[in-house]
């Protein structure tokens, strides 16, 4: 029998290694009370990022095919980031605030491009009064044309300019992206002026349907044709 022994512990050594093995790749779940973490990456088998769920510090950049959108800048609010099996950033969910300031949102991207449908709401303290808007936005962007590139070529154009020229120059600059690249089409929800209702724009961003009820509890029905004119109802 001792002599069997050495046999008889290296089968046993065998069968125990392989009972580990077998444990470890079937009973792949396992169950955690709190996990701490600066940023949680979910992955496929392909490496492919699906979900981040971040810190400020940590967040993921946009990206499209996997490539990051201005990989030297960075993203500075927590939340979840959702990107699709090509590696295209598609939405997410963000937040942040401090005593003075809170927001929140959930964003759906165009394909290829930045957000067309998203759930938002501000609130910032101004003159010791809080003001507050929230709703839901619906945008129409261009398919040929990039705000991230509009913007570098901003950049470019401004950097030698003077703080007051370069807030002059973005202004300008956010005209231009508002009526002509990415245009509000319709806006439900409630205004900072405390008008709640449904304003729908046309493709230029200028108002044309308001219907809301007014701050003093007014019922408001308002067309614009296309040179502004009013005509309330």
């Amino acid at each position: 029998m001792k002599r069997h022994l050495p046999t008889i512990n290296f089968i046993f050594l065998i069968v125990l290694t392989c009972f580990f093995f077998y444990d470890s790749h079937v009973n792949d779940i396992k169950t955690f009370k709190e996990i701490q973490a600066e940023r949680l990456s979910i992955i496929g088998p392909d490496k492919n990022l699906y979900i981040s769920i971040s810190n400020p510090e940590r967040q993921a950049l946009a990206t499209t095919h996997g490539i990051p959108h201005n990989p030297g800048s960075k993203r500075d609010l927590p939340g979840i980031l959702f990107f699709n099996r090509v590696g295209d950033e598609v939405g997410g969910i963000y937040y942040d605030g401090t005593d003075e300031e809170n927001f929140a949102g959930i964003t759906f991207d165009q394909q290829k491009n930045d957000q067309i449908m998203a759930i938002m709401k501000d609130e910032y303290l101004e003159e010791g009064e809080w003001k507050r808007w929230y709703g839901m936005f619906f945008r129409e962007r261009s398919d040929s044309i990039r705000v991230e590139k509009l913007y570098d070529q901003f950049l470019e154009r401004t950097k030698s300019m003077t703080k007051k020229e370069k807030d002059t120059e973005y202004l300008k600059f956010k005209k231009h992206l508002d009526s002509e690249i990415n245009v509000y089409r319709m806006f439900l929800g409630r205004e900072e002026n405390k008008n709640t209702g449904l304003f729908i724009y046309d493709s230029k961003g200028n108002e044309r349907i308001k219907i809301y009820v007014d701050e003093s509890d007014n019922t408001r029905f308002e067309i614009f044709d296309k040179k502004g004119i009013k005509t309330t109802y």
